[in-house]
């Protein structure tokens, strides 16, 4: 990964072709189609593991399905719109200065679309007896898990990725050309940790598309859906401090940066 353009970094001033469609709208298609798939995948797995005999382990499965589709989609939307595919990654990349307020604004629009659209596509492979049945792949606190808990544990799983993503994909010091695959394992230990607690989203887009299409046969979906949004962008705010007050290279510290 070349440190002349951090691939999950899209600057406004890094893309001089002075193309309209090559600055801003291929990035935020490259994020809708992105979302789209991940969360298209991510839900189906879900159902493949729940409608599978034991002795299937269903956290492994889930975590390895979204794990590797991050990881794959990373890197192929990496050079185009630096694979953020998670509203999270593109608010922490904001906060670090490290991406333009409006660009992320087009990207949010798009990651939004696409996981309504990857939920849509989910229910209509499964059809609506199967897709409710299941409850849609949509996250849910835990048996015993109170807000408070769902809240600090998102905040802490979405932190280790979004560290990982600012070390391996962003910071001069740590680039990685693994970086994909880093990302990937991130999201799956992740989801090890986290899917008995909140079903482990570290993700709203991927918590929100689910949610809007379960909640035609489940309205009580919606009661606890703030956890996964206030964990995950409380975890981009933690780990982009973090990142910039203690780990980050000096040329992207904002403390300490004399020889």
């Amino acid at each position: 990964m070349s440190s002349e353009r951090d691939p999950l970094v899209i600057q406004g001033d890094d893309r001089r072709s002075g193309n309209f469609y090559d600055e801003f709208i291929q990035p935020c298609l490259a994020e809708l189609v992105a979302v789209t798939l991940f969360v298209f995948v991510g839900t189906m797995a879900v159902f493949t593991v729940l409608t599978t005999p034991p002795p299937a382990n269903p956290a492994v499965a889930v975590a390895l399905a979204h794990g590797l589709t991050i990881a794959i989609l990373v890197a192929v939307t990496a050079p185009i719109s630096g694979g953020h595919i998670n509203p999270a990654v593109t608010l922490a990349m904001v906060i670090s200065r490290e991406m333009k307020p409006v660009l992320a604004a087009g990207y949010f629009t798009c990651q939004i679309i696409g996981a309504l659209l990857g939920a849509t596509f989910t229910r209509s492979v499964l059809g609506d007896a199967k897709y409710s049945q299941y409850g849609g792949g949509a996250h849910t606190l835990g048996a015993g898990i109170e807000p408070g808990q769902g809240i600090l544990c998102e905040i802490l799983l979405t932190t280790v990725l979004i560290l990982v993503i600012l070390h391996v994909a962003v910071d001069p010091k740590t680039q990685n050309p693994l970086a994909p695959l880093a990302i990937g394992f991130a999201v799956t230990v992740d989801i090890l940790a986290g899917i008995n607690v909140t079903g482990a989203s570290m993700n709203p887009a991927r918590s929100f598309g689910p949610a809007v299409v379960i909640s035609v046969f489940n309205k009580s979906i919606w009661d606890y859906h703030y956890i996964y949004w206030v964990g995950p962008f409380l975890g981009s705010f933690l780990a982009a401090f973090i990142y910039k007050f203690v780990t980050a290279d000096k040329s992207k510290r904002l403390v300490f940066k004399n020889d």
